[in-house]
């Protein structure tokens, strides 16, 4: 395999532990990001500065969205690209859905014309489990139109990234593999996300605040799980799509009950009103994904919280410095 891969949102979260992991296993990695505002920049500007510190790595700050960046990563010769750069968070995504369309939809329209007119031997692109809306008693599978039903301006900009990308890289010489992630979760997590958020929380004695009554369940995924995941990816030459979760879902409830259990302080709760069309249950099929790339989370919610719980006391100072939304 080529040992020059191209990362998108470099100092997003997910892109962030990937960078690193390939960094750890000698490849050059070429990561780009625009440093945008969706949350507090001072978070990236820490993630890019320990990628900084490898030789391995190259840092491009670009909008993706100007042809003119795209074209320049030309002089790379990049043959894998992660597409790992987006704009998440549901609730924004109605507040400023042109910034959604311009970061999920249009950026993957960009990047696939790149792999297709450059013969960029594969294209895996980060999608969101949300695409799917409330799972209810079912299952989610990839190949099940009839379960799609995205309910908010985040997950339709990030379902019509998908369908731009099938449609253009069709007969082309990319393959392109979809990672549905399912509540994505660890150290370094994005402040606006619920577990960070609650530890931050609950460790300042400060309002933990529930869009419902918290009942609510997810299939919560710890990010070294996940960033096995897409390293197992790679290689596969032939285009697919993978849900990547835990088949095993967990309330609110239950996560704060743990975060208290970790961290010894009490969580004040304070219920919202509950967020438009938020789904009640979202679970994966996990088949696909376990047969072809023989894959399966092996952390639990409880050993992930805690290894985050650590993480948040061992950055404590840094972290208070930043705005928590």
């Amino acid at each position: 395999m080529d040992k020059k891969i191209l990362v998108t949102g470099c100092a997003g979260f997910i892109g962030y532990h990937l960078s690193n992991a390939l960094i750890s296993e000698n490849y050059e990695v070429i990561g780009v990001d625009s440093i945008n505002n969706a949350y507090d920049t001072k978070f990236k500007e820490k993630r890019l500065e320990g990628l900084n510190n490898s030789d391995n790595f190259v840092f491009l700050n670009k909008d993706l969205n100007n042809q003119k960046s795209i074209e320049e990563l030309n002089e790379y010769k990049i043959s894998t690209i992660y597409h790992m750069a987006a704009r998440a968070g549901v609730r924004d995504s109605f507040l400023d859905p042109k910034s959604y369309i311009t970061d999920n939809t249009n950026v993957t329209l960009n990047i696939s014309n790149y792999c297709k007119s450059n013969d960029v031997n594969e294209l895996i692109i980060a999608s969101t489990s949300s695409i799917y809306g409330d799972s209810g008693e079912n299952l989610m599978i990839e190949d099940k139109d009839e379960k799609i039903n995205p309910p908010s301006v985040y997950a339709t900009t990030k379902l019509a990234g998908e369908s731009l990308s099938k449609n253009i890289l069709e007969n082309s010489n990319t393959n392109l593999i979809i990672a549905r992630f399912f509540t994505v979760y660890g150290p370094f997590g994005r402040p606006d996300m619920s577990i960070l958020r609650f530890i931050h929380w609950i460790i300042n004695e400060e309002p933990v605040q529930i869009f419902g009554d918290g009942d609510q369940e997810r299939s919560f995924t710890y990010i070294d799980d996940v960033i096995s995941a897409l390293k197992k990816m790679r290689g596969l030459n032939v285009s697919n799509t993978f849900n990547v979760g835990s088949d095993t879902t967990v309330s609110l409830n239950d996560i704060i009950k743990i975060i208290e259990d970790c961290s010894g302080k009490n969580a004040k709760i304070e219920n919202l009103e509950k967020a438009y069309k938020d789904p009640f249950v979202v679970r994966p099929n996990l088949d696909n994904t376990k047969k072809t790339i023989e894959w399966e989370p092996t952390t639990t919610v409880s050993e992930g919280i805690k290894k985050t719980v650590n993480w948040y006391k061992e950055n404590e100072s840094f972290l208070k410095q930043l705005t928590w939304v």
